[in-house]
């Protein structure tokens, strides 16, 4: 249920099953982001602070321990109505309301006696991150209410103290604790000094607060002694003081102000008359010097400065969100697109123009909460915050960036290609982008004051990032337009670094999303192909910090057999900026053209083929996509799904080289590799082909391979070889028969469904003073994973293969008939438990045969993107998360969930219901399905040498409603309105595009089937009003 506002309604929230989600942490380019995550328990908010778990003001808790939690340790109201004590939002029996914005969540309470509301947003567009609460008690009786409130937190965390100290040593911690500044009702809460056991001691700088004014601009006075408040009832159940006293409360009684976990209460009373409200609207934050906080507290003091600051904080999730707006005939589909883009940046970025033609991402963090509770997340406290994030996140979350931001052109295809190592693998964290002003260069700081301007001249002697350039120019500068040429002209000359970051292993599917961007950036710039590919040569390598081992010293025996438990071996310390990139031997960074580095990335993947030339191998020391598969790379696994993807790159190559007739410069080491392959795979021709083992074909790439490892791992010759577009088909050609006669042996060796994982069992083995060599092996097939028929449907050979694919996952134990949806695997129960944590968890719960959300719309794209659109809207309506029944899902239907408990869970109370919220790879998905759904998969193409845009939609008839118009946004910025006509579905081939009219500022222009010539041009660059599209259908 939505209001007027978009915004989604659940009505009595504490009566249902638990869940948690967030506020975004959006506090727009100049503001500081604040983490707040809430749970439908007491008043919702569980937890805030900023940066990370590690700098909480109230307590970071996971999930479970939240419900529990929150009611007594989160936001309380306690009131004295007509002298009679009681909390709100405390009991069972009163109706209460959600109200769930994208920037902002409210709750409600209504008795016989008033209603009550608390609102939350995050601070936006301000030097110091704050969570605002407005708590209204309105008087909906016929006679005069007399109201005294204590409103606030039951537990503040001062700043300087972590999570982690308050769970290891939260009594000790007391010790270190004061607040100040109570009298004047703007408490500080810090530590007195550094709390680490070090010689060296420093003063904490920092500090959290609150303060609250009434609703005519008041200082409500504040508790913050919890003694004084709840007298000897440590649990936390009843405010005696309170209750005893009201408001009068600190006039009788000294607060303690140290050497205790301190609360913040703020007081308030009125007698009310009918339909009277007591206002209180309370901040509650930190920052970095006191003269942030006395700055907004003048502010706050101003008559709307509040209410001002609501409606900006809704303003900026509407602005972002813009890119993606529409309407069908389904209002909370089109409210779930808009959230569904808001929690796709939060994990990819908002991308925004800065300097003159600069691409930066905003907003973006790794995805932790209080569900995801082992991963550790991180927000830069500054302006133009960004944060960590993990490689096949951001990538796969950046993937549609360009449909709806097509200024960031090929920006993501560098960030990404970049970041992989000429072996193949790349590491794990992808970081926050640095600047570095280029030597000689240094920018005009006219009209910056002279400490700002040493500050800034300083800051241009390392790497900075944004945020820092800007808290500098907001102290130096005054005007807000001089701040923003100033800091226009300074990033226009800096140059950006990708900084990253190699954490744990190398996962063997990350580079597959790579070429995701490059088919992303083509579909709308299918003009750049060869400038894309061949036309510059400033791709570069990321220095490898770890080298695989060769697989002799990978391998060790046990009780069980042969393992591979050793993985890698330190190579480059890549902390070090003169480490951080492959160079040759002369000390000159290798950097090659795009083609190159996509063809130098087949190659050694073509070297990772498993002992049967089937699957890639885990040499890496981690599964793919699947991480819960674990143990995969100690039994000697590998992926089917990475060799499909391998197959798609292959072809994607063959298809350029043939329509450019480029040449492809690679390394001669690079080149040496390739051919080694080539030869094995002549050699073995014939145990590739027809046999099952292809053990002399591993072991004589793996010795090519690891070769080149070794020759390759800190430098390069700088030797390099020059390939026609006809040798380079030709080797590719041959890559691409290998890749076939391993899917083909793969498909004979696995099930029905199209196979995704396999492992080895090492039969015979040499064994000698460099280790353990496999000489024979024998497969182990897996059950089921959707994972391998969403890959396999990318290259499947023509419609009535890919219809084959589709029946034989509908008719597996794949597909939950009770809840009609696609589940990531089947049963594990007959599987080894080495093959990873997976085969620990509770069936239908984790990865572990539940509906994994990602995966499931991965599947369903990949049915779009064949052309199968009966069966993808059948599977969407039932599947996908706006058409899904709440009580049974949990939580809101504008947001994703990680997974959906199946069937197969042994609590039924589960079944279809969403945990893990928002922060996931399915939102990306969507965005794709989107694209598609509203515009078709390849909207403008090449004719003749000139552009052309062409529309070619898919509305099943739940989408299409009564007025028979949709409108959506194109290319982030154009309105598209479709007249529809009258048949329920509109699908393609059910009709065809009668007239297509392009309004500009100097007029409409009307085309018959698609746009052609400089009108073409103009939509892309979206310098049109808007489009109209008239559909017809077929008789």
């Amino acid at each position: 249920m939505l209001d007027k506002n978009k915004n989604y309604i659940i009505e009595n929230y504490h009566l249902k099953s638990a869940f948690s989600s967030f506020l975004p942490g959006i506090s727009g380019e100049h503001g500081i982001p604040l983490w707040c995550y809430y749970v439908n328990r007491g008043q919702c908010v569980s937890c805030f602070g900023i940066q990370d778990k590690d700098h909480p003001i109230m307590e970071f808790y996971p999930a479970h321990q939240a419900y529990e939690r929150t009611p007594l340790l989160g936001f309380r109201t306690f009131l004295r109505v007509n002298g009679t004590y009681e909390e709100p939002f405390s009991g069972r029996d009163r109706a209460r309301r959600m109200v769930i914005g994208m920037n902002s969540l409210a709750i409600e309470e209504e008795t016989g006696q008033y209603r009550i509301s608390a609102e939350y947003e995050t601070l936006p567009q301000e030097p110091m991150a704050a969570l605002m609460r407005e708590v209204k008690i309105t008087n909906v009786t016929g006679e005069d209410l007399s109201v005294e409130a204590a409103d606030g937190m039951a537990e503040v965390i001062p700043c300087g103290v972590s999570s982690t100290t308050m769970k290891d040593m939260g009594q000790t911690a007391k010790a270190w604790m004061e607040v100040r500044d109570v009298r004047n009702g703007v408490p500080k809460f810090r530590v007195r000094a550094s709390m680490e056991d070090s010689a060296e001691v420093t003063e904490v700088k920092g500090m959290n607060f609150a303060f609250a004014r009434g609703g005519e601009g008041e200082i409500l006075p504040v508790i913050v002694d919890r003694e004084l408040l709840f007298e000897t009832d440590t649990a936390l159940l009843r405010a005696w003081g309170f209750e005893r006293e009201g408001v009068r409360l600190p006039d009788h009684k000294e607060q303690v102000t140290c050497n205790d976990t301190p609360c913040s209460f703020f007081l308030a009373s009125r007698i009310l008359k009918p339909g009277e409200t007591l206002v209180m609207r309370e901040l509650y934050g930190t920052a970095k010097e006191q003269t942030r906080i006395d700055r907004v507290w003048k502010l706050s003091g101003e008559d709307g400065w509040f209410l001002g600051k609501q409606r900006e904080a809704f303003s900026l999730t509407e602005q972002i969100t813009s890119r993606i707006a529409g309407k069908t005939g389904h209002a909370v589909f089109d409210a779930y697109c808009r959230q569904d883009y808001l929690d796709n940046l939060l994990r990819g970025g908002y991308p925004v123009r800065i300097g003159s033609s600069k691409t930066f991402y905003l907003y973006s963090r790794k995805h932790g909460d209080m569900e995801r509770d082992y991963n550790f997340f991180s927000m830069l406290p500054e302006p133009y915050t960004q944060g960590n994030g993990n490689f096949r996140d951001v990538c796969q979350n950046r993937r549609c960036d360009v449909y709806f931001s097509p200024f960031v052109g090929d920006s993501s295809i560098r960030t990404f290609y970049n970041a992989l190592q000429l072996n193949g693998y790349n590491p794990l964290g992808i970081e926050k982008v640095t600047y570095t002003m280029p030597e000689g260069q240094m920018p005009v700081l006219e009209g910056v004051e002279a400490a700002a301007a040493d500050a800034l001249k300083d800051l241009f002697t390392k790497e900075f990032t944004p945020g820092q350039l800007d808290e500098i120019l907001a102290e130096g500068v005054e005007e807000r337009a001089d701040r923003e040429r100033i800091f226009a002209g300074i990033m226009a000359l800096a140059r950006s670094e990708d900084r990253t970051r190699y954490g744990e292993g190398y996962w063997c599917d990350h580079w597959t999303y790579n070429l995701d961007l490059v088919e992303a950036y083509l579909a709308v710039y299918p003009d750049r192909r060869e400038a894309l590919l061949f036309e510059e040569d400033g791709y570069s390598y990321r220095q490898a910090e770890k080298r695989i081992l060769p697989r002799r010293k990978r391998y060790v025996k046990t009780e069980q057999g042969i393992r591979q438990y050793h993985f890698l071996e330190d190579n480059a310390d890549t902390e070090k900026k003169e480490n951080r990139y492959l160079k040759d031997r002369n000390g000159c960074m290798v950097t090659a053209s795009l083609a190159s580095k996509m063809m130098t990335l087949v190659i050694t993947r073509m070297a990772a083929l498993d002992p049967y030339g089937m699957g890639l191998e885990t040499e890496g020391g981690k599964p793919g996509w699947y991480d819960a598969l674990n143990g995969l790379p100690g039994l000697l696994g590998s992926s089917m799904a990475e060799t499909y993807e391998l197959l798609r790159c292959v072809r994607f190559l063959i298809e350029t080289l043939e329509k450019t007739e480029k040449s492809v410069i690679l390394l001669k080491e690079t080149a040496g590799l390739a051919g080694a392959v080539c030869r094995a795979g002549q050699q073995f021709y014939k145990e590739l082909a027809e046999g099952t083992s292809a053990a002399g074909f591993w072991n004589a790439v793996n010795d090519a391979k690891e070769h080149f490892w070794d020759i390759t791992s800190r430098e390069v010759s700088g030797e390099r070889v020059t390939w026609e577009a006809q040798e380079t088909v030709r080797v590719l050609t041959q890559f691409s028969d290998i890749l076939r006669m391993g899917i083909r042996k793969a498909a004979r060796l696995g099930r029905t469904v199209r196979p995704t994982y396999f492992y080895y069992e090492v039969t015979e083995w040499k064994e000698g003073p460099d280790g353990i060599l496999p000489q024979a092996f024998r497969v182990h097939n897996t059950p089921d994973f959707l994972e391998g028929s969403v890959h396999y449907m990318k290259i499947a050979a023509d419609e009535e293969e890919r219809k084959a694919v589709y029946e034989s996952v509908r008719a597996s134990r794949l597909y939950d008939d009770a809840l009609s949806m696609y589940k990531v695997n089947a049963s594990l129960s007959e599987v080894t438990f080495e093959l990873g944590r997976a085969c620990a968890f509770t069936p239908g719960w984790l990865e572990n045969e539940s509906v994994w959300l990602h995966m499931e719309y991965k599947y369903l794209l990949e049915l779009l993107k064949a052309g199968m659109y009966q069966e993808f809207t059948e599977d969407f309506h039932k599947a996908a998360v706006p058409f899904l029944n709440e009580e049974q899902y949990g939580r809101s239907l504008l947001e994703n969930s990680s997974f959906i408990a199946s069937s197969a869970n042994p609590n039924p109370r589960y079944h279809g219901k969403g945990f893990v919220a928002r922060l996931s790879g399915s939102t990306a998905e969507f965005l794709e399905m989107w694209e598609i759904m509203m515009f078709g998969k390849q909207p403008f193409s090449i004719r003749d040498g000139k552009l052309e845009l062409s529309f070619e939609p898919c509305f099943p008839e739940y989408l299409t409603g009564e007025e028979k118009t949709i409108t959506a946004t194109f290319l982030g910025s154009v309105p598209v309105t479709y007249e529809l006509p009258e048949q329920r579905s509109v699908l393609p081939g059910t009709y065809t595009v009668e007239q297509i009219t392009v309004e500009t500022e100097q007029g409409e222009e009307s085309f018959s089937r698609t746009v052609t010539g400089p009108a073409a041009e103009m939509v892309r660059e979206g310098r049109v009003r808007s489009i109209t599209v008239s559909l017809a259908g077929k008789l």
